[in-house]
């Protein structure tokens, strides 16, 4: 045997040879897609009831898809509704992080933005305690919670800081959070983030 060949420790060793542990991922991945499949129902309601109107909004079917390596974890993604092209983004995202969390996140930019901006400065100060993430990211492209990503909107420091964004950049992302283990409550948390974020749309 050669003395340089590459060696697994005892838990990788375990992890190679457990084909309990996929078994269990497809069953689980499989019922969270289900899950949001319930949910997306409930959200076309939502959205039928607010009488949203952007242009070329699609609420009539939501898009479920899968991945394996958001920062080197697997996820499950609900966008529902949707609008997504080169002048205007306008999507409600619910997001499965595997071994994190869920999120339920309003994204909108560009021509949408325009079209909203006014009104959610507006009603800027109802988002102050309701567990609200405000992305201050230059992307709106990342998922994650970190700090250089989300700033709640608790301290005063926090709140200047998402009203200037809210002046100078062309998107705004919100998010709200669930742990996994409250996962009977996707439906509803998700609903109500979506009617919350709606309403903040009104002027």
């Amino acid at each position: 045997m050669q003395d340089n060949i590459l060696k697994f420790s005892n838990e990788e060793m375990n992890v190679l040879v457990d084909k309990n542990f996929f078994e269990l991922k497809h069953s689980s991945t499989a019922k969270m897609v289900e899950l949001f499949g319930q949910l997306e129902v409930e959200l076309k309601k939502v959205v039928s009831a607010s009488g949203l109107k952007v242009d070329n909004l699609n609420v009539s079917s939501g898009k479920i898809f899968r991945g394996e390596n958001y920062r080197g974890f697997p996820y499950v993604l609900l966008d529902c509704p949707r609008l997504f092209n080169r002048e205007s983004v306008f999507a409600f995202r619910s997001m499965f992080w595997w071994g994190n969390e869920f999120t339920f996140t309003i994204h909108i930019q560009g021509e949408a933005w325009e079209k909203f901006k006014s009104s959610l400065i507006s009603n800027f100060e109802n988002l102050e305690n309701r567990g609200i993430l405000f992305c201050i990211n230059e992307s709106p492209w990342q998922y994650h919670l970190g700090e250089d990503n989300y700033i709640t909107l608790d301290a005063e420091q926090n709140k200047s800081q998402a009203k200037e964004l809210l002046q100078s950049k062309n998107f705004v992302k919100l998010s709200r959070k669930l742990a996994i283990n409250e996962y009977e409550n996707v439906i509803e948390v998700g609903k109500e983030a979506l009617e919350f974020y709606l309403s903040l749309l009104n002027d």
